[in-house]
């Protein structure tokens, strides 16, 4: 199954959320942003991330989105310990110094949903199942943009088939357009040259004009291309291997193309070939 590197998700939850991204990467980075109560989760969750993911620079979000606590209990709660910190606050000052900090400024943003400021503790069990569900629908997110790759992929490998279908038959034209051309400027030299010899000038040079060869290879490698992208397994490194090689071949018989027409198919093939490049390097 075909998946790409780059993926969104987020999941809101009673208070808090959880968003998971990923972008193209070498290898698989992950990284996670937690609040302190919820470090402990931190080697849990990236081992979840890990075991159904091969490649991609992974981040991995959780912020609490709290409303402000309309609970009057927590209000007082808040305001007694905020007071507290006021005290103790004065009491380590010099008595020259007043602080200048608005204790309901601090009530305020107490109430906003800070972490820091609310101690907020979590339930684990509920936050662990929340982030299955975040990552489910990254992985749902994954899947379905690997899909449209895949089938970008599948549109311009059909596109490069039509390409080398029609360059095989100005091949043959072109290689015998070459050796008509030498044997006719020989003719018009009146040089008087050794047949065996001609022949073999000839048909090393009708040889350098001659991409038949490039065709196979470019044709292996797109069969090659199409079947990884049915492939169970991660293939996005493979696939760009592929593409490199598609591109070599394709610059090969570019500048082995000798005819306007068959310049301008090479172009066309260069150009298909350049954009299977760039999308499967956002292939898993």
């Amino acid at each position: 199954m075909t998946k790409s590197m780059t993926a969104f998700s987020r999941i809101e939850g009673d208070g808090y959320l959880w968003e998971i991204r990923s972008e193209n990467h070498r290898g698989l980075d992950i990284r996670a942003k937690l609040p302190d109560e919820l470090q402990t989760l931190e080697t849990e969750l990236i081992k979840a991330v890990r075991t159904s993911t091969s490649r991609g620079k992974v981040s991995i979000l959780f912020r609490s989105n709290r409303s402000v606590i309309s609970d009057p209990d927590q209000r007082q709660s808040n305001l007694l310990r905020l007071t507290k910190v006021m005290e103790s606050l004065a009491n380590s000052l010099p008595s020259t110094v007043t602080p200048s900090v608005d204790l309901l400024t601090l009530l305020k943003s107490s109430e906003t949903g800070s972490d820091q400021v609310l101690n907020v503790t979590y339930d684990y069990p509920t936050v662990k199942i929340s982030f299955e569900s975040a990552l489910t629908a990254f992985h749902v997110e994954r899947q379905r943009e690997g899909e449209e790759l895949k089938q970008t992929v599948l549109e311009k490998l059909q596109c490069c088939r039509q390409c080398n279908t029609e360059l095989r038959k100005k091949n043959d034209y072109q290689v015998s357009t070459v050796q008509s051309g030498i044997e006719q400027r020989l003719e018009a030299l009146n040089a008087t040259v050794d047949a065996q010899r001609l022949a073999q000038e000839v048909a090393l040079i009708a040889q350098k004009a001659d991409f038949s060869e490039e065709l196979d290879r470019l044709d292996i490698h797109l069969d090659e291309i199409e079947s990884r992208l049915s492939d169970e397994e991660p293939t996005g490194r493979r696939l760009v291997f592929l593409a490199q090689e598609l591109a070599r071949e394709a610059n090969t018989l570019a500048s082995k193309s000798q005819s306007g027409d068959c310049s301008l198919l090479a172009v066309d093939l260069k150009v298909y070939v350049d954009q299977i490049r760039e999308q499967v390097q956002n292939i898993e």
